[in-house]
């Protein structure tokens, strides 16, 4: 651990400015977990030679505390706020590759409360100097905080609450990597700053970048680091470099820097700013199993089939295509008389709908085709190529409750049959069993696997 203190005979590192947004939860005098946003700014070295110092650098804090929170505070009659904060970071560095736990005590400037509404603290705290004995990568990561607070009263005085502590637990999932450096060799030349990157490609969440080659002299360039905010997002051997899992429509700044196999990395390339495109529509491809029923002649139908949907992120609207498999249908003539009929769906059209607030809708116009019907389930009585309704149905889809593309769930409709034609000799008798208003359809969509 020696290696990572003291004083060496090489001066400072120049400083490039970092910058970082934190989330976490902070657990407050009878409120409990309240949420804080915490921005961090800072000066760090892009790179340090093996032996010279880094010097401690200087953090600065801004954090966001909720209306919530200043109004607990102000029902015990504060007006003003000062303390501390004690950062937990880790140093990740080629001698200690587990992580070097470093503390950060920021002094947090006495803040006034507002009538109404959230607050800001800002606060400054610097880090430790240190000096590294092994060349490589080095980053900072910070973890969670404990803020010591003291609420005062407007004569100055503590108020009921006096001085506590809040233990500030970092939401997951997020970037937490505050900067991130490169160790060299002492004395050996590096690369020379590369060219501005251009954007070569971009879709909604990756941009390709492309830039001009940096030169060594006596070395060898070995590769390159795309950075974005402090950190790097990409790495390439080569000039050009895709940037993955990006927010669509968000803004980002780009750089690059070179390093070849001492450990050595350039200056950062000038650089370039890219928006990424809006996010494309989400597929999802389900099968479709249920019954309708047919009010005419209170008959059922088994139904099967697919529904595949496309659904616009920004608008909601749905496009698909919905297909039922042919099926059949019971019915009964003159309220008795068991009568079969094979139906076929052809749709006129895709179809259409929305999806707003977890409520998904559809809407598709089906030709009820009729190829067969049958008395007893043996002496056919009419059907054949030509019979079918005289007018598509329109056949409404809406989710019973809440709809979850990614899991499926019901949808309920119903539709009107249009009367019947070409269906034979007693197509006048067949139509009533099929044509009329009321019918319904109960259905449950379950996503493909891979969908």
């Amino acid at each position: 651990m020696a290696g990572l203190s003291g004083v060496a005979g090489a001066g400072p590192a120049a400083a490039d400015q970092v910058t970082l947004g934190l989330d976490y939860h902070c657990t407050f005098p009878l409120l409990g977990p309240e949420p804080v946003h915490v921005d961090l700014t800072a000066d760090v070295p892009s790179s340090v030679e093996v032996g010279q110092q880094m010097n401690g650098f200087v953090i600065d804090s801004v954090s966001a505390v909720n209306a919530e929170s200043a109004r607990a505070l102000g029902a015990l009659y504060s007006v003003t706020l000062e303390g501390n904060a004690l950062a937990d970071a880790t140093l990740t560095v080629p001698e200690e590759p587990d992580g070097l736990p470093v503390q950060v005590d920021s002094a947090l400037d006495k803040t006034a409360l507002p009538a109404s509404g959230g607050f800001t603290v800002h606060g400054k705290g610097t880090s430790p100097d240190l000096t590294f004995t092994q060349a490589g990568p080095g980053k900072v990561t910070v973890g969670n905080l404990v803020l010591t607070l003291t609420p005062r009263t407007d004569d100055g005085g503590p108020t009921g609450l006096g001085t506590f502590q809040s233990e500030c637990i970092q939401d997951p999932g997020q970037n937490n990597v505050l900067a991130s450096f490169q160790i060299t060799l002492p004395g050996a030349q590096g690369p020379s700053k590369p060219g501005t990157p251009a954007v070569t490609a971009h879709t909604s969440t990756s941009v390709t970048l492309g830039w001009g080659a940096s030169t060594e002299t006596g070395g060898t360039v070995t590769g390159y680091d795309v950075y974005s905010n402090g950190a790097v997002v990409a790495s390439s051997t080569g000039t050009t470099a895709t940037v993955p899992n990006l927010t669509p429509k968000t803004s980002y700044t780009f750089t690059v820097k070179a390093k070849d196999g001492k450990g050595n990395v350039s200056d950062a390339s000038d650089p370039v700013t890219v928006t990424t495109d809006a996010a494309g529509p989400s597929s999802h491809a389900y099968a479709l199993k249920g019954t309708t029923t047919i009010k005419a002649s209170n008959g059922t139908v088994p139904l099967t089939g697919s529904l595949n949907t496309q659904v616009a992120p920004d608008t909601g609207a749905v496009t698909g295509d919905l297909a039922l498999d042919p099926a059949d249908a019971a019915l009964q003539a003159f309220g008795f008389l068991p009568v079969t009929a094979h139906l076929a769906f052809a749709n006129q059209g895709p179809t259409s709908g929305t999806y707003t607030g977890g409520a998904l809708s559809t809407d598709t116009k089906v030709l009820v085709k009729a190829s067969s019907f049958t008395a007893f389930g043996i002496v056919p009585i009419g059907g054949g190529d030509q019979c079918q309704t005289t007018a598509p149905s329109d056949l409404k889809l809406a989710s019973a409750g809440t709809f979850d593309p990614a899991k499926g769930g019901a949808l309920k409709g119903g539709y009107d049959l249009a009367d019947l034609t070409g269906c034979g000799p007693i197509t006048g008798l067949l139509s009533p069993l099929v044509a009329g208003t009321g019918n319904t359809a109960d259905l449950a969509l379950t996503p493909k696997s891979g969908s």
